[in-house]
């Protein structure tokens, strides 16, 4: 299953000036540790939250998954 490119994700947060909190409430996360398990590639249910995370950023969800 693919997972999540935490420095895409990264990358791309940075590019729009968000900080991890920001972001995080952006896509409905209550916690921003949510994100940084994401960007970190720790968080298993990251797939299930990297839709909200694609949209927020305004990319496809191809463009920030690694094989």
């Amino acid at each position: 299953m693919p997972r999540p490119n935490g420095a895409q994700i990264r990358r791309r947060r940075h590019e729009r000036g968000l900080t991890t909190a920001e972001l995080a409430a952006r896509v409905g996360f209550t916690n921003p540790g949510s994100l940084r398990n994401i960007e970190n590639r720790d968080d298993a249910t990251a797939m299930i939250k990297l839709h909200r995370i694609a949209r927020e950023l305004g990319v496809a969800v191809d463009e920030i998954v690694a094989d």
